[in-house]
């Protein structure tokens, strides 16, 4: 499950224990018996979104959204870091963010463009160091209020070369899955089967190998410049 919040938790489900304390992962017991979850965490993700459209003078999310899909493809990249350092491994009030290669030919579009990207970039990196744990799951579902936009999760998709799902109640998730809790604690004698049916499917998004091979030498520009970058930000 990928969430699209003010955070960006990405969470996986085991039967056992794993592990990669080296990459931030965090590894903690399930709710449910018996099962154990990883999740890559990043304190700031749709959060970035709202930033964003009050620095371009968007109307909200989706003007910024709507913007960004009308960016220039021939202005050249420009990159959007977060917040350093990288999170999960600092809390801080004061996140420093940094677009990285501005030129005067690009625009409000253009830099929301790049939050997008930049995001799912370091989103990807998050869903990669899970699956480094020899945990890949089947099937991964968007959900939060980030999740609402299809281009969004289209592009998160291109980044990260895997398909995902966007459900029924999706936007909602958490409080979903809060619910579910309560509903499991209040029915011990129901089978889970019954308590937790699989939610109806509205969109599934599959990566579009050019796009995905455009993205993959973008993420690799991407992490170098993030490690110049680190030294002077931290």
């Amino acid at each position: 499950m990928l969430s699209l919040g003010t955070s960006g938790v990405y969470f996986a489900v085991s039967d056992g224990y794993r592990s990669n304390h080296g990459s931030a992962v965090h590894s903690f017991c399930h709710a449910l018996p018996g099962k154990w979850h990883l999740m890559s965490v990043m304190l700031s993700a749709a959060s970035c979104l709202d930033w964003a459209a009050k620095l371009t003078g968007m109307a909200d999310v989706p003007a910024l959204i709507a913007a960004a899909q009308q960016a220039d493809d021939n202005a050249g990249a420009v990159w959007f870091y977060r917040t350093f350092p990288a999170s999960g491994r600092l809390i801080t009030t004061r996140k420093r963010k940094v677009f990285f290669g501005l030129t005067h030919q690009h625009g409000p579009a253009e830099l929301a463009r790049a939050v997008l990207e930049g995001v799912g970039y370091a989103l990807a990196d998050g869903m990669d160091v899970v699956h480094d744990c020899g945990l890949t799951p089947s099937s991964i579902t968007l959900i939060g209020g980030g999740a609402r936009s299809s281009y969004w999760r289209q592009m998160l998709s291109d980044i990260s070369g895997l398909q995902l799902d966007y459900r029924t109640g999706g936007d909602v998730g958490p409080a979903l899955g809060a619910a579910r809790l309560a509903q499991i604690a209040l029915n011990r004698d129901k089978p889970l089967p019954q308590l937790l049916p699989q939610l109806s499917l509205e969109q599934q998004h599959r990566p579009d190998a050019k796009n995905h091979a455009r993205y993959a030498e973008r993420r690799d520009v991407f992490r170098k410049i993030y490690r110049q970058l680190l030294p002077l930000m931290s």
